[in-house]
């Protein structure tokens, strides 16, 4: 459903400001990412991502309180493993499983099911490759001619679709892959149904939020949707934002901290890689997009028929 946004006074402007004052956001925003960028942007942030989630946790936490915890990165594993038991799931495919934690949380728990994980950027972290139900393939989930047919029950992929070149590919090859009644579960950011198109300002930093992020673009729900329906039937739908508020406020203070020194900052990016100090970025900006109506969180559940 479309919103209306009320007018709000933030500090989005001040917050560009800062943000041009540490990086030259023309390039940020005329610089393509596609494969390359993403492999890169994934690599290069592997000890980064560690940090920010010592169990290996790429995706944010889901946080139903209001209040971050560690363990809120498991919630997108426990509302799978949910569908795994009540339809008796053999089979599971991960799309984009990084350094493989959500498959290794759910292969012990469920060693009954064989679990797949392709990923074409990072290889699974020796501690997720233990269980003797968990695969690890590296591919890109635009090409799965290396898995069979018709044989998975369930596949879901985490904050993975938004990086698809071809997303109506990507949800075709996950439906040729899964049974008839299979399901496909996807958690995703998007940009929010509005009837208001976004300000200059806000397509500003809209685009910086998804370039940062090391995607092209992060489209509307709607439009995704549109990809989903011509290939599945929408079962479920879930509005997760304010869910995930708790894990985009986790590092706002030290991106503040960064941005409102500018000098130093400079002098950090002059030696730490550019994909790394570029996430505070969407650092900052991510909450304002929310506060606004433009920035929103997903999940989805797609039936095969």
């Amino acid at each position: 459903m479309e919103q209306r946004v009320a007018k709000r006074s933030d500090n989005l402007e001040s917050s560009l400001n800062q943000v041009r004052n540490v990086f030259d956001v023309s390039n940020i925003l005329e610089k393509r990412q596609a494969r390359p960028q993403i492999i890169h942007y994934y690599f290069i942030n592997r000890l980064t991502l560690l940090f920010y989630n010592s169990h290996g946790f790429f995706h944010y936490g889901i946080s139903y309180d209001g209040k971050y915890k560690k363990d809120d990165h498991k919630e997108h594993a426990r509302i799978i493993e949910r569908y795994i038991r009540e339809r008796d799931a053999k089979k599971v495919m991960e799309l984009g499983s990084g350094l493989g934690p959500n498959i290794a949380f759910l292969a012990r728990r469920n060693p009954n099911v064989v679990f797949d994980g392709v990923d074409l950027s990072n290889k699974p972290l020796n501690r997720n490759t233990t269980p003797p139900n968990a695969f690890f393939y590296f591919g890109d989930f635009h090409h799965l001619s290396q898995f069979e047919d018709d044989s998975y029950d369930i596949i879901y992929i985490i904050e993975a679709l938004c990086y698809a070149t071809d997303k109506s590919r990507v949800l075709h090859e996950a439906r040729r892959k899964l049974r008839t009644g299979g399901l496909l579960i996807v958690f995703d950011g998007y940009q929010r149904n509005r009837v208001e198109p976004l300000n200059p300002s806000e397509g500003v930093m809209w685009r910086l939020i998804s370039k940062s992020l090391a995607c092209e673009t992060i489209e509307y729900v709607q439009v995704v949707e549109d990809y989903m329906r011509k290939e599945f039937s929408i079962t479920e739908v879930k509005d997760l934002t304010q869910c995930v508020l708790p894990s985009l406020f986790r590092f706002k203070r030290l991106a503040r901290f960064y941005f409102r020194r500018p000098t130093l900052a400079r002098a950090v990016n002059t030696f730490v890689p550019h994909d790394v100090v570029k996430n505070t970025i969407h650092i900052l900006l991510l909450p304002i997009s929310v506060e606004r109506h433009v920035g929103c969180y997903y999940m989805h559940v797609l039936q095969k028929e």
